[in-house]
């Protein structure tokens, strides 16, 4: 063979393994390259894809954007109820005389408090024509007067005593909500506007319901201020369970981006995305279940100047 044709044959050789080297080396990058974004994208499953926000302390005041710190808490889990003020029987009395009887002096009127044994009514036995009176049987205020001076009385009513000094709260429980109550568990009771609050526990369950399928359900509270009236319709939070979580967030830290909820987490001086997954949750506090780690410093307050900001840095993005 020529010399010329075996030197063209061994470079021809050398050129095809140098061609394979390349594009060895190029999968093996390739290869890399993958990786390093599979685990990119595993590291992101828990963010979102915004950049995260440079806030500073000074904005942060100014904003009155507060954070806290992800931990373990006590969930508090309530039934709501609405009820009503009502009177305790016991302590209303009526005033009757025992004789048919003429009404010398009425001593007292309607909205007048009382002591037990306070002279209410003097009066004159029409068949003895003695004279006698009538006294408080408890201390009170006079709720209803039907008499006056002159008048002829027979066995009838002529005074109504009530003690409004502790009242009844008579709430209404459907059956989801029934099974949940027991007795003597804390109650907190609220006016309607909130104006006022009572801290009680549960006194009294029927052990009927009604035809609506009502359970009555009966807490008592004081009323020195005379503040709760019989009639007064009232809401009312029953403690029905207290349940530990490993990690929580205030419920007002929570936004929505993209229909999912999320918080934002504090790094120095920027805030990330954390897309949540979560649990059960109390008046203030939701349990999270993924997304977020114990010790993580979150904003609670304000947290929707953060996400304004997300929005609008995305739509500038996409401008």
């Amino acid at each position: 063979m020529p010399l010329l044709t075996k030197k063209r044959l061994k470079m021809q050789s050398t050129l095809h393994r140098l061609l394979l080297l390349i594009v060895f080396s190029a999968s093996l990058l390739n290869i890399s390259a993958q990786a390093s974004d599979d685990a990119h994208d595993d590291h992101h499953d828990e963010h979102s894809d915004e950049q995260p926000l440079n806030i500073s302390q000074r904005m942060l005041a100014l904003n009155q954007i507060s954070t806290e710190t992800a931990t373990e808490v006590t969930l508090q889990q309530k039934t709501h109820l609405f009820g009503i003020i009502t009177a305790i029987p016991e302590q209303q009395a009526t005033v009757k005389a025992p004789y048919t009887a003429t009404v010398d002096n009425v001593m007292v009127k309607q909205g007048d408090n009382v002591s037990k044994g306070q002279v209410l009514v003097n009066l004159t036995n029409i068949s003895s024509l003695k004279s006698y009176q009538l006294r408080a049987p408890l201390a009170g205020i006079i709720t209803q007067r039907y008499i006056n001076n002159g008048e002829l009385v027979r066995d009838e009513a002529l005074l109504e005593i009530a003690n409004y000094n502790k009242v009844y709260v008579e709430m209404s429980a459907f059956p989801s909500d029934t099974a949940r109550i027991k007795p003597n568990l804390p109650v907190n009771v609220f006016s309607l506007h909130q104006a006022k609050q009572a801290d009680t526990h549960i006194s009294y369950i029927s052990p009927q319901m009604s035809n609506s399928h009502i359970t009555r359900i009966r807490a008592i509270i004081d009323n020195q201020d005379g503040y709760w009236r019989p009639g007064m319709h009232i809401k009312a939070d029953i403690q029905t369970a207290e349940i530990m979580v490993p990690i929580a967030v205030r419920k007002t830290a929570l936004q929505q981006i993209d229909n999912e909820p999320v918080v934002f987490v504090r790094h120095g001086d920027k805030f990330e995305v954390h897309k949540l997954t979560l649990g059960r949750e109390d008046d203030n506090y939701i349990e999270v279940l993924t997304g977020l780690e114990v010790g993580s410093e979150y904003a609670s307050k304000n947290s929707f100047i953060l996400k304004a900001d997300v929005l609008k840095s995305g739509a500038s993005h996409e401008h």
